[in-house]
């Protein structure tokens, strides 16, 4: 017996929620590049105002906390996925 549209449609939504639509790999390049970024720019705008060692612990916290939100986000979802 054929599937219906309404039965189709349903099947196909829940294959593309299943899934991850990036690879692991590529994400961890991404979030290296934007971390590394973040902390950089952050640092850039610290240091004239407040010092150099002021400036790079802004910068690290600003790069690291890019981090603690990729991994407390993967985190979530699986907690969710339960």
């Amino acid at each position: 017996m054929p599937k219906t549209k309404k039965e189709n449609a349903k099947e196909n939504l829940d294959l593309s929620l299943e899934g991850a639509w990036i690879s692991m790999r590529k994400a961890l390049i991404i979030i290296t590049i934007t971390s590394i970024g973040m902390a950089v720019l952050t640092a850039w705008e610290v240091i004239p105002v407040k010092g150099w060692s002021e400036g790079i612990l802004w910068g690290l916290l600003f790069g690291v906390l890019i981090w603690v939100i990729f991994f407390g986000m993967i985190f979530f979802n699986r907690l969710l996925h339960r």
